[in-house]
C-alpha cells in the first residue's frame, strides 16, 4: 500500500508493528502476534486497540497492558482516542502515550483506570478524559488504592464526572500534569504514604483543588510545590470543607511551597488539624474568605514568604479551643483584606490582615489596607504568649489589636510601624469592641500584662 509522509513518521516513532497491525477500511482487525520491542516499548497497537473506534476497547487494552507487564516492557499508545473503562494496572505497568493526542475517553461512569496492591506504576503523555459523566461519591478517572509508588507525568484530567484523581494509602508523585474541568476537586489522597505533588496545572474545580487527607492525624510527609490552582468554586456550600486551592484535613508534616493562586471561593491554602505544616512562599489573589488557615487541632506552622492579596482576610491562624497553637507567621505580604460577604454567610466577615491566638510570632510582615484591623492578637479567652515585632501595618481601621477578655495575658507588641491607623495603632478588645485607649500613647489598666513598646506610629 501507499505510505503517507504521516504513516511513515507514525512508523518511525511507534515501530512497524503499528502500521502492520492497522487493518485496510472495511476489513476487521485481526489479532496480531506480539512482536518485537521497537525503541520505545511495546505498540499497543499489535493487540487490536485502534485509534478512533467507536468500540469499547477495555478487553483490548487489558491485554496489552498484561503482556507488557510480563514482558517488563512500557506500553506504548499512539495519538487517538481510545474509549475504556475501569481497567486494571498491573504491577510495574508503565503506559506512555503523546501529550495532548493519546486520549483515554470514558465508556461509562467510572474510573478508566484502577490500580491497586501494586509497587509500581507509571503514566506519562495520557489524556484522560470522563467526559463529565456525573460519578456517584468520590471516584476519579484512575483510582489507586495500596500503590507504594506512583509516577504521573506530563499527563491531563479532563471532564471528570467527580475527582480528577484518587489515590488511598499511595505514594509516588504527580507533575507537570493538567486537571481541568471537575466536577468535585482535581486530587483527593487520603493516608498518602508521602506524594510529590509538583507542577500541575489546576482550573476550573466545584469545590477543591489539591486536597490531602488522613483518616486519623498522621505525618504525611508530602510535598505540594510549584502548582498553578485557578477557579476553584465551592458548589456545595458549607463553611469551609469546600471552595479551596489546596486543603490538609490532619495531615501533617506538609510542605506547601512556591504556589500559585487565583479566584478561589473561600480559602487559598486550608490547613485543618495537621501538625508541622510549613506554608512557604506561596502568591494568592483574590478569594471569598480567607487566604491562609491554620485552624483546629493543628500544632506547629511556620507561614512565611507568602503574598495574599484581595480576599476577606489574609490570615488566620485560630482555634485554641480545638488545640490549634504553636506558630510563626513572617515576612508575608498581605494586601486588600476587605470585610464583605463570602458563600455561606449572611453578614459581612473579615477586614484583618491576620489573627492569631496562642504560642505565636507575627513578625517582619508588610500588612496594608485591611479595612478593620491589621494584626488581631487573640480573640475571647483565647489569648495566650503573642509576639508582635518588626512588622509595618498601614492604612487599617484598627492598626494592632489585642484581646483582653482573659484574666492571664502574655503578650508583646514591640518594633512595629504603624500608619494611617484610623481607629488607634494599638488597642484592647473585648470580642472586637475597643475598651481601651491607644496603648502606644500610655499604659491602660484594662491591658495588663500586654507589653507595648518601641512602636513608630504615624
Amino acid at each position: 500500500m501507499a505510505l503517507s509522509r504521516r504513516a511513515l513518521l507514525a512508523t518511525a516513532f511507534f515501530g512497524t508493528a503499528s502500521l502492520a497491525a492497522a487493518p485496510a477500511i472495511g476489513q476487521a482487525p485481526r489479532r496480531a502476534t506480539p512482536g518485537p520491542l521497537g525503541p520505545f516499548g511495546l505498540d499497543a497497537a499489535q493487540f487490536g486497540l485502534r485509534p478512533g473506534s467507536a468500540d469499547d476497547q477495555s478487553q483490548q487494552f487489558q491485554a496489552a497492558l498484561g503482556e507488557a507487564a510480563r514482558r517488563d516492557a512500557p506500553l506504548v499508545i499512539a495519538p487517538g482516542r481510545y474509549r475504556i473503562s475501569r481497567v486494571a494496572l498491573p504491577n510495574g505497568a508503565r503506559l506512555i502515550g503523546v501529550p495532548g493526542a493519546t486520549h483515554l475517553i470514558a465508556a461509562q461512569a467510572g474510573p478508566l483506570l484502577v490500580a491497586r496492591g501494586l509497587e509500581r506504576v507509571a503514566l506519562s503523555g495520557m489524556t484522560l478524559d470522563g467526559l463529565d459523566i456525573r460519578v456517584a461519591g468520590r471516584d476519579g478517572l484512575l483510582n489507586a488504592d495500596d500503590v507504594a509508588d506512583l509516577g504521573i507525568r506530563d499527563c491531563a484530567f479532563v471532564h471528570a464526572g467527580s475527582v480528577g484523581l484518587v489515590l488511598s494509602r499511595t505514594g509516588g508523585s504527580v507533575e507537570a500534569s493538567q486537571f481541568r474541568a471537575m466536577r468535585e476537586s482535581a486530587l483527593f489522597s487520603l493516608d498518602s504514604r508521602g506524594l510529590q505533588i509538583e507542577r500541575n496545572q489546576v482550573e476550573d474545580c466545584g469545590n477543591n483543588g489539591i486536597q490531602l487527607w488522613r483518616s486519623q492525624p498522621g505525618d504525611e510527609r508530602s510535598m505540594v510545590r510549584g502548582n498553578r490552582v485557578e477557579r476553584i468554586r465551592a458548589d456545595a456550600g458549607g463553611d469551609g470543607p469546600n471552595g479551596n486551592g489546596i486543603s490538609l484535613y490532619k495531615a501533617g508534616g506538609v510542605i506547601i511551597e512556591g504556589n500559585s493562586l487565583r479566584d478561589c471561593a473561600l480559602t487559598f491554602i486550608r490547613n485543618n488539624s495537621g501538625s508541622g505544616v510549613q506554608i512557604l512562599g506561596n502568591q494568592g489573589r483574590r478569594c471569598g474568605e480567607c487566604g491562609i488557615y491554620a485552624e483546629f487541632a493543628f500544632e506547629g506552622a511556620i507561614i512565611a514568604n507568602n503574598l495574599v492579596e484581595d480576599c476577606a482576610q489574609g490570615a488566620n491562624i485560630t482555634n485554641l479551643d480545638h488545640g490549634g497553637r504553636l506558630s510563626v507567621f513572617a515576612n508575608n505580604i498581605i494586601r486588600n483584606a476587605r470585610k464583605g460577604l463570602y458563600p455561606g454567610v449572611k453578614e459581612p466577615i473579615g477586614g484583618i490582615g491576620v489573627h492569631v491566638e496562642a504560642e505565636a510570632t507575627v513578625t517582619g510582615n508588610v500588612i496594608e489596607n485591611a479595612s478593620e484591623t491589621g494584626i488581631s492578637l487573640g480573640w475571647s479567652w483565647g489569648m495566650r504568649n503573642l509576639v508582635a515585632t518588626g512588622n509595618m501595618v498601614r492604612k487599617t481601621g484598627i492598626g494592632i489589636a489585642v484581646s483582653v477578655v482573659p484574666k492571664q495575658r502574655n503578650a508583646l507588641i514591640a518594633g512595629n510601624v504603624i500608619a494611617e491607623a484610623t481607629r488607634g495603632a494599638v488597642v484592647g478588645t473585648e470580642y472586637g469592641k475597643v475598651v481601651t485607649g491607644d496603648l502606644t500613647k500610655g499604659p491602660d489598666a484594662r491591658a495588663a500584662g500586654v507589653r507595648v513598646e518601641n512602636n513608630a506610629v504615624g
